[in-house]
């Protein structure tokens, strides 16, 4: 069993970045009289952190495997032999060993920025950590459906993937009684709860059907109860995993039609979340247009290649310096 545990970026630079955002936003707030909304900060994923049963070379050759699992956003990346190298010295890259203690497993903290340099240098795309955060929610279960078992392993999925997830009820959601959910009414569902897809379970016969809601499409999954996870990870993480290779360069984004606090820090999450996008900064809001800056591979040619496949951004125009989008609403 793998753990997952959310974290927030702590060094003294990412920390000062959210402290100028957050003041920006404030001062954007002042100036043109935005409404404040609750503002939800963009989940990270330890990806090097797991549980173990040992502390032996077999023992961090598996913890590895689930670590490159979740960097990649791979299942397949657990047996990929052009990842064997990195498995094989394991215990290389292990910075912390915590034996057992107290009913908690024992647990091994690798050096998940040296493996994701390994895994870039082999030519392997690799998810970005700051990842969507996936509202869960099931309407209709199965007749024979365990509640507890159901839960621990859509937890346990999600661990294994680093998909951050959040279970909730029908009823907290403002979903029950409703089949099938209308998709305004999951991505209400979303926002409410500060996630940024909603991920609806269903019977299917005796299986499964989950229908992923993000932005304006909707994916079905069928299967068993962790298909939903599984084609969610997926999604996220292979949709464009070209566009994650290739020198990273600086590109300048402006976002035109941002209205709210709540718009600003919506768009901020889908830029810290895109395929290979690094050292996002706001450099400055005026009348409702945001610009940031941003690493990504192949600088603004592969700023606009992941772009194009996210719904929620409109190009405006063809020019390249800055590249500029309207927000879908």
């Amino acid at each position: 069993m793998v753990s997952y545990r959310p974290v927030m970026m702590t060094g003294v630079r990412q920390r000062s970045r959210r402290r100028a955002f957050a003041a920006l936003l404030t001062a954007m707030c002042v100036v043109t009289g935005l409404r404040v909304a609750e503002a939800p900060a963009a989940q990270a994923v330890a990806v090097g952190e797991v549980a173990v049963t040992g502390s032996g070379d077999q023992a961090f050759a598996d913890a590895m495997r689930t670590t490159l699992v979740r960097l990649t956003g791979r299942r397949s990346a657990a047996t990929d032999p052009a990842l064997s190298t990195i498995v094989g010295n394991a215990r290389r890259y292990v910075q912390v060993f915590r034996p057992a203690s107290g009913g908690e497993p024992a647990r091994v903290t690798f050096d998940a920025a040296a493996i994701e340099r390994a895994v870039t240098a082999l030519g392997q795309p690799v998810w970005n950590r700051t990842r969507p955060v996936v509202l869960g929610v099931i309407t209709r279960p199965p007749a024979d459906a365990d509640p507890v078992a159901v839960r621990k392993a859509l937890e346990s999925a999600a661990s294994e993937r680093g998909l951050p997830l959040k279970l909730t009820s029908a009823a907290s959601a403002g979903l029950a009684g409703k089949d099938p959910v209308p998709a305004a009414d999951a991505l209400a569902a979303a926002r409410a709860q500060a996630a940024d897809a909603v991920l609806i379970g269903t019977a299917d016969g005796t299986e499964w059907q989950w229908t992923l809601f993000e932005g304006a499409s909707a994916t079905v999954f069928t299967g068993g109860v962790a298909a939903g996870i599984e084609g969610a990870a997926d999604l996220f993480a292979l949709g464009t995993p070209a566009a994650d290779v290739g020198p990273v360069s600086t590109a300048t984004l402006d976002v035109q039609g941002v209205a709210s606090l709540a718009d600003a820090v919506r768009i901020q999450r889908l830029i810290e979340g895109l395929p290979g996008a690094r050292r996002v900064i706001l450099l400055a809001s005026d009348a409702g247009l945001v610009r940031y800056q941003l690493d990504i591979p192949r600088g603004a040619e592969g700023l606009v290649e992941v772009l194009s496949s996210r719904i929620e951004f409109a190009r405006v125009g063809s020019g390249t310096a800055p590249l500029t989008y309207r927000i879908a609403r």
